[in-house]
């Protein structure tokens, strides 16, 4: 598995150096052998992913560091052992919709509670209030806003995507509704402006 991981890592560094190579020869590979409307249609549409998938994991990157502040400063308001460590690795959690929060609280807990188990307990709640401002102010204006998905299709989106594929689907399948929403919506507003 290790070996695959980094053979996959060394592949995708490979792939993303040769992007505007790959991206043409694939371009041309498309308009040789499709028509050209399918060609266009194809290109539109790997285009709006391209844009999706980007602004989806820059709007991750910011949350990811915004809430891992909150936890930092939060920790520190309240002088809980270890407020580095878990803003750290809350942060890098944060990129699990859901399951990475409740991951990351539990494992802070469980570091403080061999330190002290009130401030365990006090960790936990102090966790909570900040995941929950986080979830309520910040999040839908980052990252929602980020792919053009209102926080009811972004939950359902994670819910379909986990139950099909797991952690990946869950991470995978926000942007992947954002695409085909605006697709839908495109081809909504095409039928109605031909009617």
């Amino acid at each position: 598995v290790a070996m695959n991981v980094m053979m996959g890592f060394i592949i995708a560094i490979y792939v993303l150096l040769s992007k505007v190579s790959l991206t043409r020869q694939c371009k041309k590979m498309i308009y040789a052998h499709l028509s050209k409307n399918h060609a266009d249609k194809i290109c539109y549409i790997s285009s709006l992913v391209n844009e999706t998938y980007s602004k989806f994991f820059s709007g991750q990157c910011i949350e990811a560091v915004i809430l891992g502040l909150l936890i930092f400063i939060a920790f520190t308001v309240f002088r809980l052992p270890y407020a580095n460590l878990i803003a750290v690795l809350t942060a890098i959690l944060s990129f699990i919709p859901y399951i990475g929060a409740f991951a990351s609280c539990f494992i802070g807990a469980l570091l403080i509670v061999m330190v002290d188990p009130w401030k365990g307990l006090l960790s936990i709640v102090v966790y909570q209030v900040v995941q929950f401002i986080e979830n309520q102010f910040i999040y839908p204006r980052v990252v929602g806003k980020s792919v053009g998905l209102s926080p009811l299709y972004t939950l359902v989106a994670a819910m379909i995507g986990g139950e099909l594929f797991g952690i990946i689907g869950i991470i995978f399948f926000i942007p992947l509704t954002a695409v085909i929403i605006e697709l839908v919506k495109e081809a909504v507003s095409y039928t109605h402006l031909t009617l």
